[in-house]
């Protein structure tokens, strides 16, 4: 199992923490944070004294177990199944990633830009735009099926890496096995549970310890430089194609040997820079980035859509002018988005 950082100390004493009060507390206002005016974060809100220390106690003795999910269906644009966890196993889940993320934060290289403090996608974006101006070629590719493949033993085996609360440990092990219906046979035939729920704040987190290996093997085994991931899309940026072919061949066998993970062959590919590169929904060029026509168009779709809603009453104008203030942000980073901008501001 590839090990990061192994001079690093393991980290103990956490479960206390996790289950504080204070901790807790924390956590349900990240939780109210995601969840708008909804029906379970009034009546979570009306007892939330006794929840929360009813949350402690649960969690403490080791009697807390995730309630089913609630499934529906996305294509923002392709096909999700997005997987809802109860309120309560929500604050849970924020409450154990406040304690774990300082110690993962630390090995985090700088270039992982999804869920993290001061990072995120434009971020990204503009970083990968850095690195093509020093370099002739890139490599683009993604992670074939990534939620539904990860697993579990080597999930967890990676958090042990750093970790050596075993409380906290059960903790991660019901949350990341909860809800799985998938199983993988491993060298031995011994079958090994996979994939993880998108939606959850743990499954963010997780996923970014998961892939962190991948990270440093380009960064500190491969040596390369420029690097940019976000969730499961990277790009490596190189200065000769014939090393990034190398490289690729490196990435897929390391990939799978200590992820069990495939690259999408409809999404792995390499080009000069002069083309551009088609990442996160923009196309990236050295002195320009511009948001992909599709996007545009879904996003002015999103736009009519919130009108309408709107007239129709199905809206209050508080909500519409936070997402048309949402949008006008976002579409500023794009000068050819002038218009739709402009558009925007005269609705507010």
């Amino acid at each position: 199992m590839w090990r990061l950082a192994e001079s690093m100390q393991r980290v103990g004493n956490l479960f206390s923490a996790c289950c504080s009060f204070a901790n807790l507390l924390l956590a349900w206002r990240k939780t109210r944070q995601g969840s708008g005016r909804s029906k379970a974060s009034a009546v979570f809100f009306a007892n939330l004294e006794k929840e929360l220390f009813a949350l402690k106690d649960e969690l403490t003795t080791g009697v807390w177990q995730p309630k089913p999910f609630h499934y529906f269906d996305v294509h923002d644009p392709k096909h999700r199944v997005i997987a809802v966890s109860d309120y309560r196993d929500r604050v849970v889940h924020h409450a154990l990633v406040n304690v774990l993320e300082p110690t993962f934060e630390k090995t985090f290289i700088h270039d992982s830009y999804a869920t993290r403090k001061g990072k995120g996608v434009h971020a990204a974006v503009f970083r990968a735009q850095h690195y093509m101006r020093g370099h002739a070629f890139y490599f683009k590719t993604d992670v074939e099926k990534f939620f539904d493949s990860v697993n579990h033993r080597i999930l967890l085996d990676i958090l042990a890496c750093k970790i050596k609360d075993p409380h906290i440990l059960a903790l991660c092990a019901t949350i990341i096995r909860h809800g799985t219906h998938t199983q993988l046979p491993d060298e031995n035939g011994c079958l090994n549970p996979i994939g993880l729920p998108i939606g959850n704040r743990t499954s963010q987190f997780f996923a970014n310890v998961y892939l962190d290996p991948l990270d440093h093997f380009i960064k500190d085994h491969c040596s390369v430089h420029g690097y940019v991931r976000y969730m499961d899309d990277f790009v490596l940026f190189e200065h000769d194609n014939a090393r990034l072919k190398i490289l690729q061949g490196m990435v897929q066998t390391f990939l799978w040997e200590k992820l069990q993970l495939r690259l999408k062959p409809a999404s792995t590919f390499m080009n000069r820079r002069e083309n551009g590169l088609p990442f996160l929904g923009r196309r990236i060029f050295s002195g320009i980035v511009r948001l992909r026509s599709e996007n545009l168009r879904r996003i002015t779709r999103r736009i009519a859509l919130r009108e309408r809603a709107l007239l129709q009453g199905e809206l209050d104008e508080a909500s519409f002018l936070h997402s048309m203030n949402s949008y006008w942000a976002m579409l500023s980073y794009y000068p050819e988005c002038a218009p739709l901008r402009n558009a925007i501001l005269l609705k507010k």
